[in-house]
């Protein structure tokens, strides 16, 4: 155990969730041949949650595994589901704090997608800090700096400032927020926004426990963790198929936001105390029906080369056994960590191909349509 306490609220009463063994530690990463793809640093993955507050923790994370840098490529605007989705959060933003010629900040900015989408629709200016962005890609009013924001780190004045899918990758999500909070322009909006524990540990999730994510905050401690820090949620909810918790926040008067109380853990650890059975019964599933399906001379397929498909293969396919398709053109002709899976274009896959795979249900009508016009006859199965 590296980690001792619990990264939202700061107790030491940690019980154990479920070891899920080792991982790839980074899968947004992709390899040149399948050898070296399968020769992918690993970490363990053994999730504990805090009896005080409910949050869910891998107690193994170790920091010093973790590099990212533009190799790693974990974006999802090559789906036009996901795109449709952070276009309307751009609007919505936009609308309700009237960000016209906005001053945004993104700590996390990826490639750019979302600062581009967001300035675009403001007529304002973006900054984004992130490692792993594009060295050569220029986007109009937009600055990509191509490092980590640090705690203590000066950033530019802003109106909006957005944290998307960051504070779950962080060993001490506390130091950041509180720096944030610390320099945070008066009147200012902050937006966050993380996978939901309640989707991820319930029955319809099951693959997004993927090494970088040190953390898996549920709706109660994710408030409790902004509170601590300083801030006050003025409007909060769930997003993308319930999939994501979304908060947004004022510096709050005080140092702690007033009248903040801790979330009554009871029914969140209860579904965490139900994980353990319940994702072994779905990798011996799948590793079942693969191996099933193959046995009968069937041709299946995995669509999505992203975090969930990367878990699910190393979980029941480590063979090779299923083809793997993806969007995003960066990663055709590569070959998925841990497994060894070459991802090639959807246009690949061939008509013969029975049955399809999908580790987000979201995206089922968007791959129906697509394997239509492909003109592919095959289930499309949520797993």
């Amino acid at each position: 155990m590296t980690i001792g306490r619990c990264p939202a609220c700061g107790g030491d009463r940690l019980k154990a969730v479920a070891d899920l063994g080792n991982t790839p530690v980074l899968n947004g990463v992709m390899f040149d041949d399948p050898a070296s793809a399968r020769s992918a640093t690993q970490g363990r993955l053994d999730l504990y949650g805090c009896l005080d507050c409910a949050h869910a923790v891998n107690v193994a994370f170790d920091p010093g595994l973790i590099d990212y840098d533009a190799e790693y490529d974990n974006s999802l605007h090559f789906s036009p589901t996901f795109r449709a989705y952070a276009d309307d959060l751009a609007a919505r933003l936009v609308d309700a704090y009237a960000l016209r010629e906005a001053r945004i900040v993104e700590i996390g900015s990826g490639k750019g997608d979302f600062l581009e989408s967001i300035t675009k629709l403001c007529g304002g200016h973006g900054v984004g800090y992130d490692p792993s962005t594009m060295p050569d890609r220029e986007i109009p009013n937009v600055t990509l700096v191509g490092d980590y924001y640090r705690p203590g780190q000066d950033v530019e004045p802003y109106d909006l400032l957005v944290c998307r899918h960051v504070l779950e990758h962080l060993d001490d999500p506390e130091s950041v927020l509180r720096s944030l909070r610390a320099a945070a322009p008066e009147g200012s909006v902050h937006y966050f926004e993380v996978p939901a524990a309640e989707f991820d540990f319930g029955p319809a999730g099951m693959w997004d426990f993927i090494y970088p994510h040190v953390s898996y905050f549920s709706a109660g401690s994710l408030r409790w963790l902004l509170n601590r820090c300083g801030f006050d949620v003025v409007a909060s909810g769930r997003a993308f198929s319930d999939q994501f918790l979304w908060v947004e926040a004022r510096p709050a008067a005080h140092e702690a936001a007033p009248g903040a109380v801790p979330p009554d853990p009871a029914e969140h650890l209860a579904l965490l105390d139900e994980f353990a059975a319940r994702h072994e019964s779905q990798v011996s599933r799948w590793r079942q029906h693969i191996a099933r399906a193959m046995g009968q001379g069937a041709r299946a397929a995995l669509w999505g080369a992203g975090s969930k498909g990367v878990s699910f293969l190393n979980a029941v396919d480590d063979g090779t056994e299923l083809a793997v398709v993806d969007l995003n053109d960066r990663k055709w002709g590569r070959y998925l960590p841990g497994t060894g899976h070459r991802v090639t274009a959807p246009d690949d896959l061939g008509r013969d191909v029975t049955e399809v795979l999908i580790t987000n249900p979201a995206y089922a009508p968007e791959i129906s349509r697509h394997l239509g016009e492909l003109g592919i006859d095959a289930d499309v199965v949520a797993v």
